[in-house]
């Protein structure tokens, strides 16, 4: 039975950040990195957004080759077709997922971890030493490594938390359920991405549009299940699509969950720390977390380097990763997750009276912030959900 001192659980931006920090930060450790698909980075299960600032931590998105499109706008579409574009400026890029993945765990081989794809976790169980056996299955049979740490990041439907005795559960009202196309043949601002609120277009949720180029674009859009009049995601995203791009050629599909809650309330156990989904480190209101995944994934991987250097593995050590979680990101997520509660009571009349009069602000000066502000203003329904903010 082969040894490691880091064995992590799934190669997304969470899992390939973490084992490329960990051997940055200590490179005389072993570190295993796991992926159960046969390639990294396929299939993709999210609309590829990521904001500037964030993903420059991590690499330049300066002519990448892992970069679909520059986006430089945001229109808001409110239920009633009103759209609301913000004033331009650096606002994100939409990746190419299949290739930023590969590219972030080339990273950390390029470090000194070593990668297997195809290889899936199937049990994790404690032994005598202190360590964890990690048993996994993949195309090459049946394998089995003892680690002094494990990192779980594997995703919305994670087995190492469980194993680990994580409460990793979601309420129901707080799991969208997502579907998306890639549409092509369709007429939007290429530089700009949308989002359409409304209780008829996705309850609990909005739809979208990523563009990837011109004419080409991720749509989808994704619901609260408890909140809809029974029909799915995908019958919800076939309505709004033969609405809003009736000749768009789909030329792929994928379905997914989203968990917009916040990080639950321990992330650590004795010798095992997850990160990104796995933890629910996803923003709540807008249901993203590439960035957030590869922060996460940053602090969980220089903690179990320091935490092996000096020798204590313990969850009182790797406590102070999630310590570290909550001040970098997980309080504002509380934040996040409390205006969303708030806006949930605010029905599409209130929503379209909004886009109409933020429509009377001058373009060059409709910011976030002048919106936000404009609409106290004129919307004092809007108050609450501010105080709520600042609690």
């Amino acid at each position: 039975m082969p040894d490691v001192d880091v064995l992590v659980v799934g190669a997304g931006p969470a899992g390939a950040v973490a084992a490329w920090e960990a051997k940055r930060a200590a490179p005389e450790l072993d570190v295993l990195l796991l992926e159960r698909d046969r390639a990294v980075g396929a299939p993709v299960r999210c609309a590829e957004g990521v904001g500037d600032a964030g993903l420059r931590e991590f690499a330049s998105p300066d002519a990448a080759p892992w970069v679909a499109r520059k986006i430089t706008r945001v229109v808001f579409i409110a239920p009633d077709d009103t759209e609301v574009g913000v004033a331009e400026r650096d606002v994100g890029w939409i990746l190419d997922r299949t290739r930023f993945d590969a590219f972030l765990a080339a990273q950390a081989v390029a470090q000194g971890a070593e990668l297997r794809v195809g290889t899936e976790a199937a049990e994790l169980r404690r032994v005598v030493d202190g360590r964890w056996e990690v048993c996994a299955r993949g195309s090459q049979g049946a394998a089995t490594w003892r680690a002094r740490i494990v990192i779980g990041a594997d995703g919305v439907e994670t087995m190492v938390g469980r194993w680990a005795g994580l409460d990793t559960r979601v309420p129901a009202r707080d799991m969208e359920s997502c579907a998306q196309y890639v549409l092509q043949g369709i007429d939007f601002d290429p530089n700009a991405i949308y989002l359409q609120f409304g209780d008829h277009i996705a309850p609990g949720g909005y739809a979208w549009l990523f563009p990837k180029g011109v004419g080409i674009a991720n749509v989808g859009l994704g619901l609260v299940a408890l909140k809809s009049d029974g029909r799915n995601a995908r019958q919800y995203l076939d309505a709004w699509v033969a609405r809003r791009y009736p000749r768009g050629a789909r030329t792929a599909y994928t379905v997914g969950g989203v968990i917009v809650h916040t990080t639950i309330k321990q992330t650590w156990a004795d010798g095992v720390m997850l990160a990104g989904d796995a933890a629910h480190m996803i923003n709540p209101l807008s249901g993203g977390g590439i960035v957030n995944a590869m922060k996460a994934g940053r602090l969980a991987g220089r903690t179990a380097a320091a935490a092996i250097r000096e020798g204590d593995t313990s969850g009182q050590r790797l406590a102070a990763y999630h310590r570290a979680w909550m001040e970098l990101l997980g309080e504002d997520h509380l934040k996040y997750y409390r205006i969303k509660q708030a806006l949930e009571g605010l029905d599409d009349d209130f929503f379209n009276a909004l886009a109409r009069t933020v429509n009377g602000i001058p373009q060059r000066q409709r910011t976030l912030g002048r919106i936000f502000a404009h609409a106290l203003l004129k919307h004092p329904q809007l108050i609450p959900v501010a105080a709520r903010f600042f609690m």
